[in-house]
């Protein structure tokens, strides 16, 4: 561009002033561009030394050596499971109630449970009064 702004002008070379100028110019560009990388890279750096230190509270408060030994039920022990363990198959048919091997076992407890073991005895009750009543030969 400048080649053309000079044959404008009529003039085809620049002077020492201009080329001094210029140079100047570039290395306060330069200069100032440097300037601003440093700024910004010190401020990246106190931004992520501010970011590990969150970080490092947030690792305390979840270390389970950092609570001492009553809070496993909160940790889940060494399954690393939180709440309470579960139970096996034995445990829950150990829970569960013989009489209740049925329908009845699964429904909530209640007017429904209740209702289900009153309707589930029906058919055994008029069989033993059958039997009462006739004599099978």
């Amino acid at each position: 561009m400048e080649s053309v702004k000079g044959k404008m002008t009529g003039g085809d070379e620049t002077s020492a002033e201009d080329a001094e100028r210029l140079a100047e110019q570039r290395a306060a560009i330069a200069e100032a561009l440097a300037e601003e990388k440093r700024k910004r890279e010190e401020k990246h750096r106190r931004m992520e030394a501010e970011r590990e230190e969150m970080r490092q509270g947030i690792r305390e408060k979840a270390d389970p050596q950092h609570f001492g030994d009553g809070d496993e039920h909160f940790f889940g022990g060494a399954a690393g499971r939180l709440g309470r363990k579960r139970k096996t198959a034995e445990e829950l048919a150990a829970e569960r109630d013989p009489a209740e091997d049925n329908l009845a076992s699964f429904l909530p407890e209640g007017v429904v449970r209740d209702t289900v073991r009153s309707v589930a005895g029906v058919p055994q009750r008029v069989l033993a009064d059958a039997q009462d009543k006739c004599a099978i030969q």
